[in-house]
């Protein structure tokens, strides 16, 4: 019997928008942001809006402040280190997790998405978008192997999505380095059997990732 295609929910299409447009730094930082308006930009119901804002809240792209509503985290440099901190807890233990318990589905599911990453090229930015988009997939495949869904929760409530569409649209974008096989070679490492090899390849990955997101803030182009 044929699956029946997944129907798209007021609360997913609102949610959909609204996170894309927080990312793409559409709304000011720091400032409260009314319901209404939002709900208009999104083109749904209030109440719809208010389910995707829940969602949005859990994965940390927003934050609600009692008797004032919702508004948009200020980041700062602090902040952007300590969410870093938080990734590279959780995505080593995921790298060493993996490397531990290798399968081949999930070793060929990971090779794919990493070879997705790296075939893109870098001309400009006009394919950021999709690299966001495969890397993030890489991610949380990541994550999703380990069998441990509270894993890819917390990146969610680190909001992993923000930092991984800066890396995208501010490092990737403006090809500070190639990055031929760059996701090929880290997979390899991780896909090594030698949790100490997975747990070094991922640590470089992301010390390389917090490296520029620190440079683009201090240019104030974060």
């Amino acid at each position: 019997m044929r699956e029946r295609p997944l129907v798209q929910t007021s609360t997913d299409k609102a949610y959909s928008v609204i996170q894309k447009a927080i990312l793409a730094n559409t709304f000011p930082r720091g400032e409260f942001l009314s319901q209404r308006k939002l709900a208009e930009f999104a083109e749904t119901s209030v109440i719809s809006l208010r389910e995707a804002l829940k969602r949005l809240e859990f994965e940390g792209l927003i934050e609600s402040i009692p008797h004032w509503g919702v508004r948009i985290p200020v980041e700062t440099r602090k902040t952007l280190i300590d969410r870093y901190m938080l990734r590279e807890a959780l995505e080593v233990m995921a790298a060493y997790a993996v490397s531990c318990s290798r399968v081949e589905a999930d070793a060929a599911r990971l090779r794919a998405l990493a070879e997705s990453c790296d075939e893109i090229e870098q001309v400009d930015a006009s394919h950021a978008e999709l690299f966001y988009e495969r890397h993030t997939a890489f991610h949380f495949a990541l994550a999703d192997c380990t069998g441990n869904p509270l894993l890819r929760d917390e990146l969610e409530r680190i909001a992993l999505r923000g930092l991984l569409f800066s890396s995208a649209y501010v490092t990737w974008a403006k090809a500070v380095q190639p990055y031929r096989n760059w996701h090929g070679g880290l997979v390899e490492e991780i896909l090594s059997g030698q949790g100490e090899r997975a747990e070094r390849a991922m640590h470089a990955h992301i010390q390389h990732g917090l490296e520029h997101d620190l440079k683009a803030f201090d240019a104030g182009a974060l």
